[in-house]
Parts: structure tokens; C-alpha cells; sequence
């Protein structure tokens, strides 16, 4: 970064030089005035980073997800009660949930066997005849949240489930005549320390554990995770958005809500939800940086040596056409 600096003093310079008297020339000579003084907070930023990345590295080293591992059922619990001691029976087991990073990434690090992900529940759904998974609630970000880290490779199991739950998404709120982009979010409703509550709001044409009936609750951060997926159309959806002034200081809104009940005004207009979430912010700007930077975030993932031999997990074909009943939950 200081040689960025460095780079654009000398490009603002010779600007500078080049420039007429008028509105230009003065503002490269302040943004040169200013440059010297940015110096010192961009080095300090350099250093918390590094810091950062190294305890981050740390910590991900140290995480041992093997105590979660119920060996009887061959799969991870949802979670240690420690008052007595001993994993809850709930386990999760869909391949369609934020779930698999767990799996995948304790099975790169030989802490759970890899048989375990070949127990995931593989419920299937068919769209216009092409087949996909069903997840727990119909989530965006249970079918695209994974893929900020792990490629998304063509032709699979788990990029076709992808591309077939972007298009439900899209033709359920094509029908209710709103933006797309449905997941776990806040929404209007507060509770009595007047926060606003969470919710995973979902498509029920994609869920095994039908949501809430009300809604529709659109959240932006669902459709950046799709700007992979579908760019097009997720830019499109972002305009639109921009357009109903769904904007505030640090961006896009936690959410708008359809649900007429929970309209405040003598109207019943739509409710906008306004907070940003920290985790929804952050993976937006993962998906974004995907998007911009050819998919950097899966190549730094990929780039570790335990994630490429771990990888061929995630390149599974899909084979025949949805039939049978449905087995498995996402914690069952």
C-alpha cells in the first residue's frame, strides 16, 4: 500500500503539471497535500492485518471439530451442552446448508472421517427440469454462503442446486411483485428492547421446513451472494433496490418487509428494516470481491494444500431425476 502512495503522489504530480488553472489543478494539488499524512494510518492498517490474518490463521489451526463428531450417527452435532458434558443428539446432515463448510474443512484437516460427507442428506427437488437439493428453510445463504470459500464447479450437484434455487428465488418474488432475494434476515417486528428480530425467512418451494407463511422479507446481501450465480440479473435487482431507496449510510439495508400485518402505518406500506448486520455486510463483500477480482477469495481458499486434496468432494455429479420420499434434516 505505501508503494500505491508512492504511485499515485507521482501520477497526482504530473497532473498537477499538466493541468490548466481552474477547478482541476486545485484539487490535485490538495489530494497531493493530503497524501503525506496518509501514510502513516494505511502502514499502521498494513500491520493491524497482518495481525489479524495471523491470529485468524491461528485460531483456524486450533479449531478441532472433532468433539462435535457423533460417531454412531457418523456426523456433526449442532452442539456441546456443557453443564452435562455431552453432544446434543441433533445432528446436521444436508448437503444444501452452510453446514458442509464444517464438514469440509474438518475433513481437510483429518479430524472427522470423509465418509461423513457422503452422509449429508441429498433431498432433491426438480425446476423446470433441472435438478437440484432442497434445503432446510429455502435460504439464499444456505445454498450460496459456502461458495464465497469453496469453487462451485460446472456441471455438479452443487452448482446446479445453486443456479436452480437462484431461479426459484426469482420467479417466487416475481409473483408477489418485489425484488428477489430471500433469507435469514431481520425483520420489522421488534421485540420488547425494541430490536428488531431475526428470522430464517425462506422459498417454501425450496424448503423441507416449510417458513413462515408471511413475509415476503427481502434481504439485499441474498442477492449479492448470487452475483456469482446470476450477475446480470443480481445487478438489476440491485438497481432496483437503489431505486426504492433501500440505501443508508453504510449501504444497503438489513432488509424490506412485505408482510402486511407488520405494517406500522395507517397504510401498510412495506417496512424497511433499518440496521446493517455485520455478518451480512461481510459477506457481501466477499461476494463482491469474487465477482470483481475473478473469484479471489475461493482461489485464496484453494490455494492451501489440505483444500486441494479435499476438493474433488465438492465436483459430486448429480445422477437421475428427483424420486422417492424425502430423507434427512438439516439437524434431525
Amino acid at each position: 500500500m505505501p508503494a500505491f502512495i508512492d504511485s499515485l503522489s507521482v501520477r497526482l504530480q504530473a497532473a498537477a503539471d499538466s493541468a490548466t488553472q481552474g477547478e482541476h489543478s486545485t484539487l490535485y494539488h490538495n489530494l497531493l497535500a493530503l497524501l503525506p499524512d496518509a501514510r502513516v494510518p494505511v502502514v499502521a492498517l498494513i500491520e493491524d492485518l497482518k495481525k489479524i490474518s495471523d491470529q485468524a490463521g491461528r485460531l483456524a489451526d486450533e479449531m478441532d471439530f472433532s468433539f462435535l463428531f457423533n460417531q454412531r450417527r457418523n456426523l456433526l452435532s449442532v452442539a456441546f451442552e456443557v453443564e452435562k458434558q455431552q453432544l446434543l443428539p441433533a445432528c446436521y446432515d444436508l448437503l444444501a446448508s452452510e453446514a458442509r463448510i464444517a464438514y469440509f474443512v474438518s475433513i481437510a484437516k483429518d479430524e472427522i472421517p470423509q465418509e461423513s460427507w457422503f452422509q449429508l442428506g441429498r433431498a432433491p427437488m426438480e425446476e423446470d427440469g433441472a435438478v437440484g437439493l432442497l434445503s432446510w428453510t429455502g435460504t439464499m445463504f444456505e445454498y450460496l454462503m459456502p461458495t464465497l470459500w469453496m469453487h462451485t464447479y460446472p456441471n455438479t450437484l452443487l452448482e446446479r442446486s445453486a443456479v436452480v434455487a437462484v431461479s426459484v428465488q426469482q420467479k417466487y418474488a416475481a409473483e408477489k411483485r418485489v425484488p428477489w432475494g430471500i433469507s435469514e434476515s431481520a425483520c420489522s417486528k421488534m421485540d420488547d428492547g425494541g430490536n428488531y428480530t431475526y428470522f430464517p425467512f425462506g422459498v417454501p418451494d425450496l424448503a423441507i421446513h416449510k417458513p413462515d407463511p408471511m413475509g415476503p422479507v427481502i434481504s439485499p446481501y441474498s442477492t449479492v451472494l448470487a452475483l456469482n450465480i446470476d450477475p446480470q440479473a443480481a445487478l438489476r435487482n440491485l438497481r432496483t433496490m437503489q431505486r426504492q431507496r433501500w440505501l443508508g449510510t453504510y449501504g444497503f439495508y438489513e432488509a424490506l418487509d412485505f408482510t402486511p400485518t407488520r405494517g406500522r402505518s395507517p397504510s401498510r406500506r412495506p417496512q424497511l428494516v433499518r440496521c446493517w448486520m455485520a455478518h451480512h455486510q461481510g459477506m457481501s463483500l466477499l461476494s463482491i470481491a469474487n465477482s470483481l477480482h475473478d473469484s479471489i477469495v475461493q482461489r485464496w481458499f484453494h490455494s492451501h494444500p489440505r483444500v486441494q486434496a479435499t476438493e474433488l468432494l465438492l465436483q459430486e455429479k448429480p445422477v437421475g431425476r428427483p424420486n422417492g420420499q424425502i430423507k434427512g434434516a438439516k439437524a434431525a
